[in-house]
């Protein structure tokens, strides 16, 4: 492996505006969430980062052939699956994990065409061959929609179909139990003219075991009115230590919209609790991760993400630090890695932390008991 890929951890590589986040499970399985493969411009400003290049130099071999164990992709905006076509010519693919939304969306990109042709033509094997599918072949439907009572999806095997609430460890047809699960919060049954952003993929990834692993939260491009949903769900199926996190990928790109509603006179309305629910689920060793260009130090009303309001109110709640892809300090973007190992977990090879277990549901339960929301839990085992 690349150092940008270590045995365990999670990789997320430079790529401007967009998400690409690499799942190391083992030196053998790895996860690829979305993908913003930058190509080389004319324009010396226009940022460049050829992360299919890197990935597949870091992926394990099959018959020497670059082996991705499963493509995830949360919803199929271009920013988070530019290069897939590369990628497929490039390296093997496992399994895909999708959401039922490249199926109904009208307005794909050439790029998301790509993936919409190689999700179909799996979809019909998996009906074909009643869900008994080889690698290369694999393919998994996160969320329900209306489009899944089509008749295009006649027969499709229902084991093959994960819903909110469940929690998978079947990775390419391997049972990873011990070493990796994801627990899915979304996407929910769509409702009629559902933005592509509202359909995103959401999930609470651990690697390791019950004792000792590593928490990543993952919500693709959600808006506050998204997570709350997601939030509140978990709260009232007692689903709350599926809410821990030791790293929380920013939702879309660190955009204010996570934490800031809109009035009817279009102004930005702080709201408090989302944050305070994210702060109480951040564990002692807790860090933040946009996945953008550089934050500005201001933004204009209109801006798009990265929002410095944004990364200022993430950098109130985090244990550890905040951190973003992009450094406007440094002229040559490099991957954030952390690797987990038997001494704990590491930052671009740095030690950070070997803290001890405390359980979540305990502090709680005594929250609850005393009226005061839990602070900053602890996360299991050596983080």
């Amino acid at each position: 492996m690349t150092d940008s890929i270590p045995n365990k951890g999670v990789t997320f590589w430079p790529v401007g505006n967009g998400d690409s986040t690499t799942i190391s499970i083992s030196e053998q399985v790895k996860i690829q969430i979305d993908l913003h493969h930058m190509v080389a411009a004319e324009d010396d400003d226009e940022e460049y980062y050829p992360v299919v290049d890197h990935l597949t130099e870091g992926l394990p071999k099959i018959d020497g052939t670059p082996y991705l164990s499963v493509f995830a992709l949360t919803h199929p905006d271009k920013d988070h699956i530019q290069g897939f076509d590369k990628l497929l010519e490039q390296a093997t693919i496992g399994e895909l994990w999708l959401t039922p939304r490249i199926f109904i969306d009208e307005e794909l990109s050439k790029e998301a065409e790509d993936f919409f042709n190689e999700a179909d033509r799996r979809l019909k094997l998996a009906i074909k061959n009643n869900g008994q599918l080889e690698s290369g072949d694999r393919i998994r439907i996160f969320g329900y929609n209306t489009i899944l009572d089509d008749k295009k999806f006649n027969g499709f095997p229902e084991e093959l179909l994960t819903l909110p609430g469940d929690e998978l460890s079947l990775v390419d047809g391997k049972d990873m139990s011990g070493e990796f699960s994801a627990f899915i919060h979304s996407p929910f049954k769509a409702e009629e003219e559902e933005d592509r952003n509202d359909s995103s993929l959401g999930m609470q990834i651990t690697l390791g075991d019950e004792e000792d692993n590593i928490k990543v939260l993952i919500f693709g491009d959600l808006a506050h009115e998204g997570l709350r949903k997601l939030i509140d769900i978990s709260k009232a199926n007692d689903n709350e230590d599926k809410l821990e996190w030791n790293i929380l990928l920013a939702p879309h790109h660190c955009s204010k919209s996570i934490m800031y509603t809109k009035d009817e006179n279009d102004n930005n309305v702080f709201q408090q609790e989302m944050m305070d629910d994210l702060a109480n689920y951040c564990l002692d060793t807790g860090y933040i991760i946009s996945s953008s260009k550089s934050v500005p130090s201001s933004n204009k009303k209109g801006d798009n993400p990265p929002h410095v309001i944004a990364k200022d109110r993430y950098e109130e709640i985090v244990s550890n630090d905040f951190l973003c892809t992009h450094n406007e300090e440094s002229e040559d973007a490099e991957p954030i890695v952390f690797e987990k190992t038997d001494d704990g977990l590491s930052l671009n090879g740095e030690h950070i932390s070997n803290t001890s277990c405390k359980d979540l549901g305990a502090s709680i339960s005594e929250a609850r008991s005393s009226g005061t929301p839990p602070t900053n839990t602890a996360g299991f085992g050596v983080l």
